[in-house]
């Protein structure tokens, strides 16, 4: 290719999602690769350190600076008015004016009219070059001060941008269920689960918090809603009018499951310690809110005559005083959320919502009242509710200027990662009762697939979200979490890498934290950002390739989940990586044999056919079942091509993505054949069906020994436990032997 025609093409590529790059000769030449890396350069950078949101993002910039081997010499945003002509970066809001007139005086252009969590970024190269980060308001500067950082680790400073950005959804979120101690655990069901036993010391430790909340900044997350059945006996003091409720230090569990005393915080103490969780999560610009449960008391049952029943006037006051204390003691708490239905008896739907108005709306009412100046939101999940019966109780609290009366719909059970299309919004009427009373919604995303692999697909994640209902008309936000497994510390792999930096979950999983929240926030940010930063973590193999294998494997298994996910819709129905499930009817559950997958039905609101319609040749309108299984088939298999090309030397990281992603691969194929298996069986074809069925037990002693070498095996709290992967091997071989299968088919392959 010729240079003028490769200097046109790479002119006009996107550099970052909506560039418009001004291209000046130092630029095409970097682009063009004539020279070598940028010389190493002392850079002037100019901000408010007072402000902490813009404090982070300058610390990113700082470090991407001099890994670059710049050096930076700080100023304070003011010293701008005496600057020379030194190379500088500025950060600063777009309503300061001197600032604004610095830009405008170098040529650079405005940004006027940037909204909350907006930003523009600037370059000028007169009288020498400058970049410029303006925001609508702080969290606005953080956002574009975190993306110069990456930006510069990209491309260090050979670039110029031009570009603005606003949030596609104002409040994207994280659901948290959180265990405090082991007397207030995450859900009602007790410490059934390895992860929610282990949390409980994470929940109080800041150095946890003060990552989390740093990591998923950079993701562009704003909402940490917090899930507790009772959280005032460990987050509120209640003494003076219930002494003795309170839960005075923490208890926990080693990873041996046994009791052990995590700290000695008094009630007091971790008043003081969520106060300081809180205030460092605004300073990120996320906004928190604590959701709890009904019926649950923690340890103030049976205390000064409270209890579960819900004809219990005492326990109502007990609550409404809970929640008022609540909103007294947590300032920089945003809001509070509610479920009806839990351990609420035969209450019909009118007699749940008049049992929650007079225990927590009416607390959230008279606070509300009393402290005109703040804004509260309040969260009311549809869950188990009717909107009509919601309003004929709750309705006073939209009467108040500075109450937010918001719903959660649940919008797609507990399986998000099945089809772009979920049906419940729709089929439940949501549109209608929000239109009909003046309100607007949050879709809770429920995450109950991928506990251990990590699942990444970019363009399903962009469609799912660019699907949502119409945003700040009905919508006002998401939150995306788990119900039966807590995403605390990662302590599910074998290999010490993750344990010995004391890594996150979300920092293990941190390629699809990043899909969830970039594209929440820019649904048309590009696959080559993607790929940027694939590049910059691992070095030693292409990135295309390494994007496309990333996206296959987790593809092929997303769309076998929305192959069967209909019937098995809830978190305890079905969990996808292991197969079980039924523990609603079943007290331990099962693994979910040839037979059982016959009935399983495509996620509602699917356009696929079901393996049984399939079979009987009832397909009408809907995609044939046969389709998806060559897709999820092929998929798989391309992964594995890919796979096997990328090479990941040293990169003990890299060496356990691309195993986990094999692994993905052959949870696809098993899936595959078992659903051919189940069709040709169907269809009386019991040859074509143990043939299958054959592959498919190869498959899965193929998936099992990966993650067995990769994952240690845990107690579930939804779920079938397990001691390790291979727990159900022969349970996979039965099905073979069940169709005629004579022995073990062959499956060893080195991976």
């Amino acid at each position: 290719m010729a240079a003028s025609q490769l200097s046109l093409q790479l002119a006009s590529r996107p550099i970052m999602p909506f560039n418009r790059i001004t291209t000046t000769a130092w630029m095409l030449c970097a682009l063009l690769g004539f020279s070598s890396p940028l010389p190493a350069e002392t850079i002037q950078f100019y901000f408010d350190s007072d402000t902490p949101q813009i404090a982070f993002a300058a610390g990113d910039i700082k470090a991407a600076l001099e890994k670059q081997e710049h050096t930076v010499q700080v100023h304070d945003l003011a010293a701008l008015a005496k600057a020379d002509s030194s190379k500088k970066i500025v950060l600063a809001l777009a309503t300061d004016n001197l600032a604004t007139f610095t830009l405008s005086a170098q040529g650079g252009k405005p940004a006027a009219g940037l909204d909350q969590q907006a930003y523009a970024l600037r370059t000028t190269t007169k009288p020498d070059l400058s970049y410029w980060v303006l925001g609508g308001d702080a969290v606005g500067v953080m956002y574009g001060g975190l993306q110069l950082a990456e930006n510069i680790q990209f491309h260090d400073l050979a670039r110029a941008y031009d570009e603005e950005e606003s949030p596609h959804i104002k409040n994207r979120g994280i659901k948290f269920n959180i265990p405090l101690d082991k007397e207030s655990p995450t859900y009602y069901y007790g410490h059934h689960g390895t992860s929610h036993k282990l949390a409980i010391k994470d929940v109080w430790d800041m150095g946890f918090w003060k990552t989390w909340f740093d990591e998923m900044a950079r993701h562009r997350y704003n909402v940490l809603s917090l899930w507790s059945p009772h959280p005032f006996t460990s987050m509120v003091n209640m003494e003076d009018e219930y002494p003795g409720i309170a839960i005075q230090g923490v208890t926990g569990f080693d990873a041996a499951g046994q009791r052990v005393k995590v700290n000695n915080l008094t009630i007091d103490q971790k008043v003081e310690y969520w106060r300081r969780v809180m205030k460092y999560g605004r300073e990120r610009g996320f906004d928190i809110y604590i959701s709890n449960w009904n019926v649950f008391l923690s340890t103030a049952e049976g205390k000064h005559g409270l209890t579960d029943a819900t004809d219990n006037p005492k326990t109502r006051e007990y609550l409404r005083k809970c929640v008022i204390k609540l909103l007294q003691t947590y300032p920089d708490l945003k809001g509070f959320g509610i479920t009806v239905g839990e351990k609420m008896g035969k209450m019909n739907a009118s007699q749940k919502e008049e049992w929650a108005w007079d225990s927590f709306g009416k607390g959230v009412l008279q606070y509300a009242a009393e402290n005109p100046k703040r804004d509260i939101v309040f969260i009311h999940r549809q869950h188990d509710g009717d909107i009509d019966h919601i309003l004929k109780y709750f309705s006073p609290l939209n009467d108040l200027p500075n109450v937010r009366l918001e719903l959660s719909c649940k919008y797609s059970e507990a399986h998000v990662h099945s089809t772009v299309t979920p049906s419940r919004w729709h089929r439940t009427g949501m549109e209608q009762g929000l239109g009909k009373h003046g309100i607007m919604s949050w879709l809770t995303v429920r995450n109950d697939d991928f506990f251990f692999l990590h699942w990444a697909e970019p363009q399903f994640v962009r469609d799912y979200i660019s699907g949502f209902p119409p945003i700040d008309k009905y919508v006002t936000g998401f939150y995306i979490g788990a119900d039966g497994w807590v995403f605390a510390r990662d302590f599910t792999s074998k290999n010490p890498f993750y344990k010995n930096r004391n890594a996150l979950s979300i920092q293990r999983t941190w390629y699809m934290q990043k899909l969830w929240g970039r594209i929440s926030y820019n649904p048309r940010i590009s696959d080559e950002f993607f790929q940027r930063h694939l590049a910059a973590r691992f070095t030693e193999v292409p990135a295309d390739r390494l994007f496309e294998a990333w996206s296959s494997a987790s593809g092929a298994i997303r769309r076998a989940n929305e192959q069967v996910t209909g019937k098995w819709q809830f978190d305890a129905d079905f969990w996808p990586e292991m197969w079980t499930g039924d523990m609603w009817d079943k007290k331990e559950g099962r693994h979910f044999s040839l037979d059982d997958t016959k009935e399983a039905t495509p996620f509602a609101g699917s356009s696929l056919a079901s393996l049984r319609e399939t079979a009987d040749g009832k397909v009408g309108e809907k995609i044939s079942a046969w389709d998806n299984i060559e897709k999820v088939d092929a998929l798989s298999t391309k992964a594995l091509e890919l796979l096997a090309s990328l090479k990941p030397g040293g990169n003990v990281e890299l060496q356990l993505t691309l195993r986990d992603l094999t692994a993905q691969a052959r949870l696809g194929q098993f899936n595959a054949e078992k659903f051919r298996a189940v069709i040709y069986d169907i269809q009386g074809e019991k040859g074509k069906a143990k043939q299958a069925m054959g592959k498919a037990y190869s498959a899965w002693r193929r998936y099992t020994d990966l993650m067995d070498a990769l994952y240690i095996g845990v107690d579930m709290q939804r779920n079938r436990s397990f001691s390790d992967w291979h727990d159900y091997d022969k349970i996979v071989l039965q099905d073979y032997l069940d169709l005629g299968g004579i022995g073990e088919p062959a499956w060893r392959q080195p991976e």
